[in-house]
């Protein structure tokens, strides 16, 4: 099982890494092409960090492994909230922002969780639940496309995604092609690092499941989904020690809906994806407890270090009552 376990690890920093080479590379090529703001702040926030996610479970459904994608969404979206904000003010202190996450954003991943916690409730989402995430992941990029903001009061998480891109715009009109011989290279190899990395994982995970007992989701739920949050926390730690809480914050809710909305309705339209029901209803009251938990951060603007604590114990809390299923 040992080494099961350290191909484990191995290949879930294969995830992570090639979905830092690709996010690079990406980066580069958007500037290049003059995108809009938001379009390369999606591609770095939301669907950058989402990557090792989406990437670990299309490798399960192409093994014909149906109960990943729910404890990953899940867990993920724990982690993302509980720990790596938890661990954001433990190790950098009080994360403060000044971004009005309460007028939009927040609501809206209130929502979005709460539409997951109805789907999943029967212990499965199905092709028609994921057209249903597809259909509202749409309609969320879309408005976002469409929102405007007063200039003079900027808040929530679009203008922060813009503002997260604007840098590039300096870098677009100083340097008219960012794209080296080598960016094509690293966008294929990083491609091919994330696939076959997550199949080395699932595949791993599947012997350690055999080994050990456990049920697959229960271990996707943490192995998979903590693996696959450290590029969020990576982030986060370097956006904390330039005092930009917002970004923290701003990520964690990028992240959390496209998790829910773009691999959950991705990975269920390909595959009905199933949950042992025995860990539902704690998953779900996690999931609860974390919005709400982040909605009072969000009207205090700030999260303190006992506040942050208090995050993590509450995740080894539900983590223990998973395990104890």
């Amino acid at each position: 099982m040992t080494v099961d376990v350290v191909i484990l690890v191995l290949a879930l920093a294969g995830v992570v890494k090639g979905a830092d080479w690709f996010l690079g590379a990406a980066e580069k090529v958007g500037v290049t092409l003059r995108l809009p703001p938001f379009i390369l702040g999606v591609v770095l926030v939301g669907f950058g960090t989402s990557l090792p996610e989406l990437t670990t479970s299309l490798a399960a459904i192409n093994d014909g492994i149906n109960t990943v994608t729910i404890a990953n969404i899940a867990g993920s979206n724990l982690a993302n909230v509980l720990l790596i904000i938890g661990a954001s003010t433990l190790v950098l202190g009080t994360i403060k922002f000044d971004k009005n996450l309460i007028d939009l954003d927040i609501p809206l991943m209130i929502a979005v969780t709460a539409l997951f916690c109805l789907l999943i409730v029967d212990g499965s989402l199905s092709s028609s639940d994921g057209a249903l995430l597809l259909v509202g992941f749409v309609g969320y990029i879309l408005y976002s496309l469409g929102y405007k903001e007063d200039a003079t009061h900027h808040k929530g998480l679009i203008s922060l995604i813009a503002n997260l891109s604007s840098g590039s715009k300096t870098k677009v009109e100083k340097h008219q092609n960012l794209i080296t011989a080598s960016t094509p290279f690293v966008l294929i190899g990083s491609v091919i690092l994330l696939g076959v990395s997550s199949r080395f994982a699932v595949t791993s995970l599947q012997n350690v499941v055999e080994q050990v007992g456990i049920g697959l989701d229960v271990l996707s739920f943490f192995a998979l989904a903590v693996g696959t949050s450290l590029p969020e926390l990576v982030v986060s730690f370097k956006a904390l020690r330039k005092g930009q809480g917002d970004i923290v914050v701003g990520n964690v809710i990028g992240s959390s809906m496209f998790n829910i909305l773009l691999i959950g309705g991705v990975a269920s339209v390909l595959d009905e994806q199933v949950v042992d029901p025995a860990f539902l209803g704690w998953t779900i009251a996690g999931l609860g407890l974390s919005v709400l938990l982040l909605m009072v951060g969000s009207i205090s603007k700030r999260i303190h270090v006992w506040e942050g604590m208090m995050y993590i114990l509450i995740y080894a809390a539900i983590a223990s009552k998973i395990i104890d299923t």
